[in-house]
């Protein structure tokens, strides 16, 4: 899955002529499940800001594909940094056509945690997909507000399961 990613983000780099270079902010907060046996636990929301690049290739008069690499600053758990590097492949549809500047964002991400976890315990990377609605506000800025979950189990134990969800936001703006 990692290979298909990152061959669907190097066609969208180099066969692309309509396409623009940006960073982003953003802020999520998200929360995890546990469940073992039948039974399940859901953490307290979790908060996280981020910051990153972002390559936005014009498909057509109706689909755009961004490719992004971000860098997430978590909160801390017990006194350690919760950071970690995500990146995601975002097809954006227009229904109405880009003059409208509403479109629907599903995507898909691949995320790798930073923090000082046992890997006995949990896996440091994690597959997620996600879906959003945006609006580009004018040529150079775009605001997207999205829900994500985990699709990838988190635990490396058997019978327990670990899984995450989130909600986003985020401001792109393009050079």
């Amino acid at each position: 899955m990692k290979k298909l990613l990152l061959s669907i983000i190097l066609f969208s780099f180099c066969f692309t002529i309509n396409a623009q270079f940006g960073v982003s902010v953003g802020y999520g907060s998200g929360k995890a499940k546990i469940s073992v046996g039948g039974e399940s636990i859901t953490s307290d929301s979790s908060g996280s800001f981020s910051i990153g690049l972002f390559y936005d290739s014009e498909i057509s008069d109706n689909l755009d594909l961004l490719a992004s690499l971000g860098f997430g600053m978590g909160e801390k758990v017990d006194e350690e940094s919760n950071n970690s590097i995500g990146l995601g492949l975002g097809l954006q549809y227009y229904p109405a056509g880009k003059d409208n500047n509403f479109f629907i964002q599903p995507g898909i991400g691949l995320g790798y945690s930073l923090a000082d976890i046992d890997t006995d315990l949990m896996k440091k990377t994690s597959f997620t997909g996600s879906i959003g609605l945006g609006i580009d506000l004018s040529e150079n800025f775009t605001l997207i507000g999205s829900y994500g979950t985990q699709l990838s189990d988190s635990s490396n134990m058997n019978g327990i399961k670990i899984k995450g969800s989130a909600f986003g936001a985020s401001l792109l703006y393009k050079f």
